[in-house]
């Protein structure tokens, strides 16, 4: 090497070592966060998949009727199945203080990857034991739970669960002592999975008592959407095929779905979308971050070399070229790399401990620490590079010389025969930009104001988006939850009792049936008719009206989105009795839904139109009480009436978990708003030093130079902020609308009006300042020292 290289790199460790080393931390905790964010945001959005992973979710689930054993025999048999598990279902009462109800599912033993949760408390039941269950974390949370707990089952036989919607008085199943051994998390507990997990000596002991069976499948699957689909089409039809020939089951149909599920396909809408607006938050603080630590590194490099452009002339005149000279500095900013390793090193394994945020966190599968070594040891030596390279550059700008200027004398001031020169000329300074040292031109205004303009949008973005999903998480009627308690298998006497209730404000009685939607994809979803008993429980209406009569229906908020569907067209259906029905769309509607049906999923049809689809429709009542008496009410019903409180549903509590993400998102940005702003208005003044001096040898007073650096400011800022905001509302309403629409809910954006008005003064007013203070030493600094040094 070079001697005269090492000479110069020790010169500058002996000058600034010290800013290297600052400069490197720097570098170190910018890049740290850069890795940090991708560890969290890989964790986040990859928990729901490695979850699916790790518990063996299956590919096909169906519920297949006890009292049609051939059905059951032929479920391995169906197209595609590789693997199976046909375990017993049983639906049990749990013993307490209020009607409780769990269904429990437990076979023989399952094959290792297929259907085996996480265990997230205690441990898994034993295969010998037949006392032991595992419950899912959602029975859990709703029954309060925990490992360790004893608790009793009173089990209903097959045709007391067909009497569900009329009554079956006191289970007539085995009663048996259970002891809650752990507590699980699956993708998801609904439907033929049930809401607990026992042994197969559980399933030997009562499985002539079982409800029903449960069938899970591992599918062929190719990767191949369209041959996949084909594949799911083919397992549909050949499961539909093996009812033929054999009476109807008791549960099939009206109470049970018939068609199968998908869980691997077939994801919560909710969940991509909290993936969506994480990922876009993670991402959006990330380049943030990148922006911000870019400029401010540069810019300290940059001023760190510079102060040694005197000493680059020098060697120049040495003989030392251009690339050795920077070759040098990079080899003294070897002392800034290795903090800057070893910090983004620290920064990025300890965001390992760190779980999915927001509500994907309940889809973590492994707790605690989780190192991504791929990103250390990818992502270290990426900084360090970053680093070196920006020295080198930084480095070899700074030695490209610099021109030197005149000394001028200042002259006494005369008066401008302009009117408003100051407004001219701040004008005429911010949008020609400036010749920077070396040939090279400034950014014009356009430029700062485009990188404004970016940011602004993501702070009214970021709290348009806030701001809708508080108010969809305050205002339960926003979600379809507009009563106070709900009633399972509500019964005419006991609405009878309740309709007489002082304390009662509204009840209505809701009938549900089962529908098919478009009978040649065979997709099912619940059909509702309200029945207005006393007072008036309200329907959360999206857009146009609800149903008035037979042949009009109003559809539920998802199945609009998905089946593409609106006002005033017609869709087709076919009940499980076999009755078909063309009924036209009178509107969009959120329908509180029953029986754990998905958000914004389901049909609305008047009560007319729903007893032409159905002979015995199941029914429920929702409840409206007095102000203050809803927990009196629900504490004298709740020991004889399977009740509920109004809960927030999944996908509404999915996005709960994103409240402060908005709100951290728009003060990063806010945070980063500010520096980006005083580093663009401080460098326009700098840069347009030797303009005010020249002004102030022309006779401008030291007022005129401020203003006329005030409109420089001003002029620098307003457009970005103007077009910041347009485009953040924009941007805040099409990601809400996304949002809304794939949860199931009113896609209207809540638009927080006064914070939006207020970011154009507050950030002129700031610009102002900002502008003010440079201007102000720039007055106090000798016209002749502002013309050599500029």
């Amino acid at each position: 090497m070079n001697p005269g290289i090492l000479a110069v790199a020790r010169a500058e460790l002996r000058a600034g070592g010290r800013a290297l080393v600052v400069l490197g931390l720097l570098a170190g905790v910018v890049g740290g966060l850069l890795l940090g964010a991708t560890v969290v945001g890989d964790r986040t959005a990859s928990a729901y998949s490695r979850l699916v992973q790790d518990t063996g979710l299956d590919d096909a689930r169906a519920y297949l009727p006890a009292d049609l054993p051939e059905v059951t025999a032929g479920f391995a048999g169906l197209p595609g199945v590789e693997e199976s598990w046909t375990a017993y279902a049983w639906i049990a009462q749990i013993e307490g203080p209020t009607l409780q109800y769990t269904a429990v599912v437990a076979g023989p033993e399952r094959p290792d990857d297929l259907v085996d949760p996480v265990i997230v408390a205690g441990r898994a039941p034993r295969v010998e034991a037949a006392d032991e269950l595992l419950v899912g974390e959602p029975l859990a949370a709703a029954a309060g739970l925990r490992v360790g707990d004893r608790i009793t089952l009173r089990m209903l036989t097959l045709r007391q669960v067909a009497r569900f919607d009329v009554g079956f008085g006191t289970p007539e199943g085995a009663t048996r002592r259970m002891t809650v051994v752990g507590i699980g998390r699956m993708p998801s507990w609904t439907g033929p999975l049930g809401d607990s997990m026992s042994t197969p000596a559980f399933a030997a002991q009562n499985a002539g008592a079982a409800g029903g069976r449960s069938g899970f499948a591992r599918l062929a699957y190719t990767g191949d959407p369209v041959a996949d689909a084909q594949l799911r089409d083919d397992f549909v039809a050949a499961l539909a095929a093996s009812y033929v020939g054999h009476p109807r089951p008791l549960l099939v149909g009206n109470y049970v779905p018939e068609v199968p599920v998908f869980p691997t396909t077939e994801t919560d809408p909710a969940v991509a979308a909290s993936e969506r607006v994480l990922r876009l938050g993670l991402w959006g603080f990330a380049l943030v971050v990148a922006l911000g630590g870019t400029a401010v590194l540069g810019q300290g490099l940059m001023r760190h070399h510079l102060r040694g452009g005197a000493d680059q002339r020098v060697e120049n005149a040495l003989g030392l070229t251009a690339a050795e000279r920077a070759g040098a500095r990079v080899l003294a900013a070897l002392a800034g790399a290795l903090p800057a390793a070893a910090v983004a090193g620290g920064i990025t394994l300890a965001a390992g401990l760190l779980e999915p945020i927001g509500s994907q966190a309940r889809f973590e599968p492994e707790g605690g620490f989780r190192a991504d070594w791929p990103v250390v040891l990818l992502g270290v030596p990426a900084v360090v590079l970053v680093f070196l390279a920006a020295a080198a550059a930084t480095a070899a700008w700074a030695g490209r010389g610099v021109a030197t200027l005149p000394v001028l004398t200042r002259h006494r001031s005369v008066r401008w025969a302009v009117r408003w020169p100051a407004l001219f000329v701040g004008l005429r300074l911010a949008l020609r930009g400036r010749a920077l040292p070396g040939g090279a031109s400034g950014l014009p205004t356009l430029a700062a104001g485009a990188g404004i303009a970016v940011t602004v949008a993501g702070i009214v973005a970021s709290t348009m988006l806030g701001a809708s999903l508080q108010r969809l998480v305050d205002t339960p009627a926003r979600y379809g939850f507009t009563s106070d308690l709900t009633i399972a298998d509500a019964r005419d006497s006991e609405m009878r009792a309740l309709a007489a209730d002082s304390r009662v404000a509204a009840l209505a009685e809701v009938e549900t049936g089962r529908v098919t939607l478009d009978p040649s994809r065979s997709r099912q979803v619940d059909a509702y008719a309200h029945v207005a008993i006393k007072g008036d429980v309200p329907i959360s209406l999206v857009s146009g009206t609800l149903p008035t009569g037979p042949g009009q229906v109003a559809l539920g908020a998802r199945v609009a989105a998905r089946e593409e569907k609106g006002i005033g067209d017609t869709v087709d259906v076919l009940s499980s009795d076999g009755v078909p029905a063309r009924l036209v769309v009178t509107g969009v509607v959120v329908p509180q839904p029953e029986r754990g049906a998905p958000l914004g999923e389901g049909l609305l049809v008047t009560p007319d139109q729903l007893g032409q689809l159905f002979r015995q429709p199941l029914a429920s009542a929702h409840l409206v009480a007095e102000p203050g008496q809803a927990a009196s009410v629900y504490a004298d019903i709740a020991d004889r009436l399977e009740v509920h409180l109004p809960g927030m549903p999944p996908e509404i509590d999915t996005l709960a978990g994103l409240l402060r993400l908005p709100e951290i998102l728009a003060l990063v940005l806010a945070a980063v708003a500010v520096a980006g702003l005083v580093h663009t208005l401080v460098g326009a003044v700098r840069r347009h030093t030797r303009d005010a001096a020249v002004l102030a040898v022309l006779g401008a007073t030291p007022g005129q130079v401020r203003a006329a650096l005030g409109v420089l400011a001003g002029t620098t800022v307003l457009p970005g902020v103007v077009g910041g905001v347009l485009l953040g509302l924009g941007a805040g309403r099409v990601l809400w609308w996304q949002v809304a629409s794939e949860t199931g809910v009113a896609p209207d954006v809540a638009v927080p009006i006064w914070p939006i008005i207020l970011i154009v003064p507050a950030v002129l007013a700031g610009a102002a300042i900002l502008g003010a203070l440079p201007a102000l030493r720039l007055a106090r600094t000798p016209v002749a020292r502002s013309l050599h040094t500029a």
